[in-house]
């Protein structure tokens, strides 16, 4: 191993594990006393250490041995942000968005906007680019994934380890667009952005992959046999605004479908929480327990959504139960049960243990459906996107230091480089950095 400095790395070791004890009794002292206890925060001084840390990275690259890289330097993140001046970190670190699993592989989005966005296949040692296609996603239950390129957005049927399968549908931008344009006269919308493709933050597909939920910068929609129902902003919003209303384009739009596919959840910064009924078109709204509608997650039994609103980097989840929903239970103005009062949640999973939430501080939290707390685990980087196998072992995530992470939540016991009390163990991640080689850690 001609690439391992050993005594920067014997260094790098002692206080990575170093770290990990202080940050873990300073998080442990402050949750226990509603961080009103006074503490000094423990410093991290690994950054010290980012020049010759990254030189072993690429150096153990390109020699293939990755293996004993992940053992003699454990990865972190945060460290290597000295590496970068504030307008480097802006150029190079990048999103990374998990989407889905297509067999053993791992579909990835890296970046955001029209530039440096790219779909991409993951595994073990493998990085692919898929050509062509700019935005992606898959169905809840996996058997259908959505691909989009400039011309419009293909419905692929149990799509194989490089995406090929039966197409069942097929949206073209151009018809799309004379629709909604059709809906919304004079008002800029997805119908008149300039690429329609690059603004996508979600494709859902759902009905078999005769439906499609599509979530965009300029609002959410459900295309269906020929036909798009705009959720939001809806039709009704528009008009009560009236001529002040010229524009659809809002942050923060989200969406969801649930598992039994039955229900869509919805959002925007500027609306409430919104759930559409899809077998009977019905539509609600709750009032955000938070400043501003976020994330949206159902459970893995359909029985419950979880919607965060955020406030700067903190906010609130609050859970909304489906059934007393249909029975009328639930006003659009009432307090709704709260299931987290600390995370800006920008992505999240269910599991049948309930559903793990990452947040605008780098940590992953799995909550139950009562709502505790059974675990933390912290990665670094603002979460962008994380997804699930269908075995729940792996998890993989993403983050906006443009890092997919590899956690195996069967591993049973805290490593002693974890920051958290999550029994889990990152086996591997990839960095892709922008205009960079892809490097395994």
């Amino acid at each position: 191993m001609e690439w391992l400095h050993e005594v920067v790395a014997a260094k790098w070791r002692e206080q990575s594990k170093q770290y990990a004890q202080d940050i873990n009794e300073f998080v442990r002292i402050g949750v226990e006393t509603d961080w009103t206890a006074q503490q000094e925060e423990p410093q991290d001084e690994r950054y010290r250490l980012a020049p010759e840390v990254m030189d072993m990275i690429e150096a153990a690259n390109a020699a293939g041995e990755i293996e004993q890289l992940h053992t003699l330097l454990p990865p972190a993140s945060s460290p290597l942000l000295a590496l970068f001046s504030e307008e480097e970190a802006s150029t190079t670190l990048q999103p990374i968005f998990p989407l889905g699993f297509a067999g053993t592989r791992v579909l990835l989005q890296t970046g955001i906007g029209s530039s440096i966005s790219r779909i991409c296949l993951a595994s073990e040692d493998k990085i692919i680019l898929i050509k062509d296609v700019r935005r992606a996603g898959f169905s809840p239950d996996g058997a259908y994934v959505a691909l989009a390129d400039e011309k419009g957005i293909s419905i692929i049927m149990h799509p194989d380890h490089e995406l090929n399968g039966v197409e069942v549908a097929y949206y073209e931008w151009q018809s799309m667009q004379s629709t909604i344009a059709d809906f919304l006269p004079n008002i800029q919308s997805l119908a008149t952005a300039e690429s329609a493709v690059h603004s996508l933050l979600q494709l859902i597909p759902f009905d078999q992959g005769k439906s499609l939920l599509l979530v965009s910068e300029y609002g959410v929609y459900v295309l269906s046999k020929g036909n798009i129902t705009i959720l939001s902003p809806s039709p009704e919003e528009i008009t009560e605004y009236g001529a002040d209303y010229d524009s659809t384009w809002s942050s923060m739009v989200h969406g969801a479908v649930s598992i039994d596919e039955q229900w869509i959840a919805y959002g925007n910064q500027g609306s409430e929480h919104g759930l559409l009924h899809m077998p009977t078109q019905q539509r609600h709204t709750f009032a955000p327990q938070s400043s501003y509608p976020h994330y949206s997650l159902f459970n893995v039994e359909s029985t419950a959504v979880w919607y965060n609103a955020c406030h700067f980097y903190n906010g609130a989840t609050a859970t909304v139960n489906l059934a007393a929903v249909q029975r009328g239970e639930i006003g659009a103005y009432d307090e709704l049960p709260l299931v987290d009062e600390e995370m800006r949640v920008y992505a999240g999973v269910a599991l049948e243990q309930g559903n793990i939430l990452g947040d605008a501080y780098g940590y992953l939290r799995l909550i139950d459906h009562q709502g505790v707390e059974i675990w933390r685990h912290y990665l670094g980087g603002t979460i962008a996107g994380m997804t699930i196998s269908p075995d729940e072992r792996w998890l993989i995530v993403g983050t906006y230091n443009g890092m997919a992470h590899w956690l195996d939540l069967h591993h049973g016991s805290m490593h002693e480089y974890n920051i958290g009390t999550a029994p889990i163990l990152e086996t591997y991640r990839w960095i892709l950095w922008n205009d960079r080689v892809p490097l395994r850690w």
